[in-house]
């Protein structure tokens, strides 16, 4: 806990859960597309949920540190950095809509 209260310990845990976030995932999509398993769909959504909900936190730790921070620069990437997982989710999602789509197609 006292890594979240250095400044320098929220940056780097947040860019970690960012990246965990990333990789995981990544790899839940990978499994359906290999699959095509609407069990990896159905634990893609739960993770996408559970995801934006420990991000939403880290974030907005970062953004509170970032008014009282004397290196904005370093809590400035970390916050583009997590936010970079948005359009990437977004992506993801329009992805597995085109594969989902096909799977009914085939029924």
């Amino acid at each position: 806990m006292k890594a979240l209260k250095d400044e320098t310990g929220i940056i780097k845990i947040s860019r970690l859960v960012a990246v965990l976030s990333f990789l995981f995932g990544s790899l839940i999509l990978l499994f359906f597309y290999l699959t095509e398993n609407t069990l990896f769909m159905l634990l893609g959504v739960i993770y996408l949920f559970a995801a934006v909900l420990v991000n939403s936190l880290f974030l907005s730790k970062l953004i509170l540190q970032y008014s009282k921070s004397e290196d904005n620069k370093g809590v400035k990437s970390s916050v583009i950095f997590m936010l970079l997982n948005i359009p990437i989710a977004y992506g993801y999602y329009l992805f597995v809509r085109q594969i989902f789509s096909r799977i009914l197609e085939m029924l």
